[in-house]
């Protein structure tokens, strides 16, 4: 071969090195938030008591994923000089799964709440004989 096919055959590789580095950093970004949203809707379906301590795992384990990504783009934009295609969506996903986080961290609390609620009117209907029996109980004072 010829020095500028082995050239060309070398730039192609890098190209598409960094192609796959870029898509790593989208990765990295998109899987806390798949796994997030997945133990959140899993918890708020079934309640397990199992999945806050995953979610916590995945808020651990996002929190590297983030620094990895963040370092994968910022090695190729030194090596390269430029942006590449695909590392502005790569930063966009990892900097948006902190205010998702918070948001998950609100969403779970505002239904933890409400499950609480609801058990403390159970053990009020139960501490007084009988069933909560919806709207026709007008004597029972609301929960």
């Amino acid at each position: 071969m010829s020095a500028i096919s082995m050239s060309y055959v070398d730039t192609r590789r890098q190209e598409q090195s960094r192609r796959r580095l870029v898509k790593a950093a989208q990765w990295c970004g998109l899987l806390p938030m798949l796994a997030g949203s997945l133990i959140l809707l899993g918890w708020v379906a079934t309640g397990s008591n199992l999945l806050p301590l995953l979610g916590g795992l995945n808020v651990v384990l996002g929190i590297a994923l983030f620094g990895a990504g963040l370092g994968l783009v910022y090695a190729l934009y030194l090596q390269t000089g430029r942006t590449l295609p695909g590392m502005g969506v790569a930063l966009g996903l990892l900097l948006a799964n902190f205010p998702l986080a918070i948001g998950y961290a609100v969403v779970a609390g505002k239904v933890e709440e409400q499950r609480m609620q609801q058990q403390q009117c159970r053990q009020m209907a139960k501490s007084w004989g009988d069933e909560p029996t919806g709207l026709a109980d007008a004597r029972r004072p609301p929960c």
